[in-house]
């Protein structure tokens, strides 16, 4: 299908209300579409669209009222290459607010009372190119041009920051003094912090507030609470790094990308941060569009791990299995478990959609969680039995989805499931039992009752299947019911043959026909024990 999108839509979509009255906003978007769109290529349209947009969300009564065009709203003035003024890095560097490859922090000036650092100071700083083309002697100052690691030319056409990149041979020299000989500068990078903060730098101060408004539309256009909240956890050398490109528009909210992380925010959730393999993973994931909606808090440390919380679920990371997502109904159930310091540890995995495609399940380091709309909610499992659980293809398996979290009946460890039963313990280890084998189990009272604990795996015999247990069977004939007997009465019955004797097959659990006596029905006679005398009688039919 072919998405066909006007001039004037494509404006309305990048383009912010910015406070504007509906009636007026829409005449700014119309005017502008129609001068644009009968001046430039589809391309330059859509580049020149996203700047007045930007131009409206900086300064949207003065872009309307005074003389200027929107390129000069957001890059303030002397944004040409002859204005004489040098380029920002992110301009030219893929967006990056840092010095590129070959130039470092050689000097540093302040604005006073920059509206894009909220009023305070805003602190530029030239990244000088490297002397690393030629050998110039080795002294101080501005080596010979020939030298530079960089060639004057201009910023990118079209644009506004069109200023000079690695034209202007000069230096403040507050920053890398050790580094006495630079190149030109090649490009600017901007901290509403000091720059001694996170550079090589020294506290002496140059300002030049004529600097003030200079900007670019690859660096973000206006103090927002996501600037702020940057700025307070560091900034650039916080832990999301610089910043790349300028803040943009998210489903319902915004968003800003950074080289360690990005920051997001929703008026539900406020302001908050993902960094790392975290991020990573949640930009894969569709961030702020994906199933796991907005970040609800800051990522949490837990040793050399982390994980974030969003809306819908969670972002766990661990050294070893790396960034897993944990989604829905089993993100809840996990958290009630204690998250990643609880019971489970770390997801191992990210989460697995089970055959029928309805399910989902998520391996952790001490468990499992699977979850399916038909049984109540997700279901946990310790590691004992999510190991067993694993070895029978899980939730793909005969025993379907466990409808239980898992319990215990003191050392002994259980959980149900729709096809049956998993119970552990250290001396049988974990032990499968499948439907009807598994009734008959439980109506015997189950890990309490008098057959104890099963032992080994359902066996097959002709005609239908068995199980053993501690002290007794359980037994299940093709297209029958399954039954249970108990100490004497089993061992007679298998010292007569089990299902292959003469009795054939149980068609009773264990009954007490009358005080002191307990007696199994089969296909071909009884057997009964009576508890006072210990006398074990087989009747035939």
């Amino acid at each position: 299908m072919t998405l066909k999108l006007t001039t004037k839509d494509a404006l309305r979509a990048v383009t912010p209300r910015a406070g504007l009255p509906d009636t007026l906003s829409q005449r700014v978007v119309d005017a502008a579409t129609g001068w644009l769109s009968k001046r430039t290529s589809r391309r330059g349209f859509l580049i020149r669209a996203s700047v007045v947009a930007s131009a409206l969300a900086v300064d949207s009564i003065g872009f309307l009222v005074k003389p200027g065009t929107a390129y000069a709203a957001v890059c303030g003035p002397g944004s040409t290459c002859s204005s004489g003024w040098t380029v920002f890095c992110a301009t030219i560097n893929n967006g990056i607010n840092a010095c590129p490859p070959g130039s470092l922090a050689a000097g540093w000036w302040k604005a006073d009372g920059a509206s894009l650092c909220g009023g305070k100071s805003r602190y530029i700083i030239d990244c000088n190119a490297t002397c690393s083309r030629c050998d110039s002697g080795g002294r101080a100052g501005i080596c010979s041009p020939d030298c530079w690691s960089c060639r004057c030319t201009c910023g990118p056409a079209g644009q506004c920051d069109n200023r000079r990149v690695c034209c202007n041979g000069f230096r403040y020299g507050q920053c890398n003094q050790q580094v006495s000989q630079v190149g030109g500068v090649h490009c600017r990078i901007v901290s509403c912090l000091p720059p001694w903060t996170f550079e090589n730098c020294s506290t002496a101060t140059a300002t030049d507030n004529a600097t003030r408004d200079h900007n670019s539309p690859a660096l973000p256009s206006s103090w927002t609470n996501i600037t702020a909240r940057y700025v307070q956890l560091g900034e650039i050398a916080g832990p999301l790094g610089p910043t790349i490109h300028g803040q943009f528009s998210t489903p319902g909210g915004q968003a800003q990308r950074y080289v360690n992380g990005r920051m997001s925010w929703h008026p539900a959730t406020g302001v908050h941060y993902t960094a790392g393999a975290i991020a990573i993973r949640y930009t894969e994931l569709g961030a702020e569009a994906s199933v796991l909606g907005y970040p609800v808090g800051d990522p949490g440390s837990i040793n050399t791990s982390r994980a974030s919380r969003f809306q819908h679920g969670r972002i766990s990371y661990h050294p070893a299995h790396g960034a897993c997502e944990v989604l829905g109904a089993i993100a809840t159930r996990y958290m009630a478990a204690g998250s990643e310091p609880g019971a489970l540890g770390f997801p191992l995995s990210r989460p697995i959609v089970a055959a029928d495609g309805k399910g989902r399940a998520t391996p952790f380091q001490r468990g499992r969680i699977s979850w399916h709309p038909t049984v109540g909610g997700a279901k946990m499992l310790g590691v004992e039995l999510a190991r067993t659980y694993v070895s029978v293809k899980a939730e793909n398996g005969r025993l379907g989805y466990p409808t239980s979290d898992q319990g215990n009946s003191g050392a002994v460890l259980f959980a149900i499931f729709q096809h049956g039963r998993i119970v552990y313990s250290t001396a049988t280890g974990g032990v499968v039992l499948y439907t009807d084998l598994a009734l008959a189990y439980v109506r015997s009272g189950g890990e309490k009752g008098p057959l104890g604990l099963p032992t080994g795996a359902e066996m097959t015999v002709t005609g239908g299947r068995f199980h053993l247990t501690q002290r007794g069977r359980l037994s299940q004939a093709d297209g029958g019911a399954a039954f249970w007997l108990d100490g004497p009465i089993a061992a007679k019955f298998v010292e007569l043959g089990a299902e292959g004797g003469s009795l054939g097959w149980p068609v009773s659990d264990e009954l007490r026909p009358e005080p002191g006596v307990r007696r199994n029905t089969f296909q071909h006679g009884t057997i009964s024990y009576r508890e006072a005398t210990g006398e074990v009688t087989v009747t035939a039919s």
